[in-house]
């Protein structure tokens, strides 16, 4: 292999291991705002349904946040199969890995703009309800 082509391939890999570690702390993210949210049912006041509906709408989207940082752990691991795959064939970083990585770039962006957007909005809910 050309020394140009290993330093983008690993350039790649390292470039896919730091955006799993990412995804890995959000859902470690998730699942501390999840449980936090739990606890903060049994303190809810039923009179209150406006903070019932918020409260469902931000389970919501941790479920949601949940599903999209699983589908996109595994398509890392289908990025990095294609790369293992392309070095026993010969054909490193081809036209169609460098697209998917492209879109998995967009795609984590994407996510990291939302969620931190997610994690700025359930933090005001939080800090807002009585037992805080």
């Amino acid at each position: 292999m050309k020394a140009e082509k290993y330093r983008q391939l690993s350039y790649v890999h390292l470039l896919n291991q730091i955006w799993r570690s990412d995804l890995e702390i959000a859902l470690l993210e998730v699942n501390f705002w999840e449980n936090l949210l739990n606890t903060l049912d049994t303190d809810l006041d039923p009179a209150h349904s406006n903070h019932d509906s918020t409260w469902k709408t931000e389970i919501s989207q941790l479920h949601h946040f949940r599903r999209l940082i699983k589908r996109l752990l595994d398509e890392i691991q289908e990025l990095e199969k294609q790369l293992a795959t392309g070095v026993q064939t010969d054909h490193v970083l081809d036209a169609d890995t460098r697209l998917n990585h492209q879109y998995l770039r967009l795609e984590l962006d994407s996510f990291h703009a939302d969620f931190r957007a997610f994690k700025t909005e359930i933090r005001q809910y939080i800090t807002a309800q009585p037992t805080f």
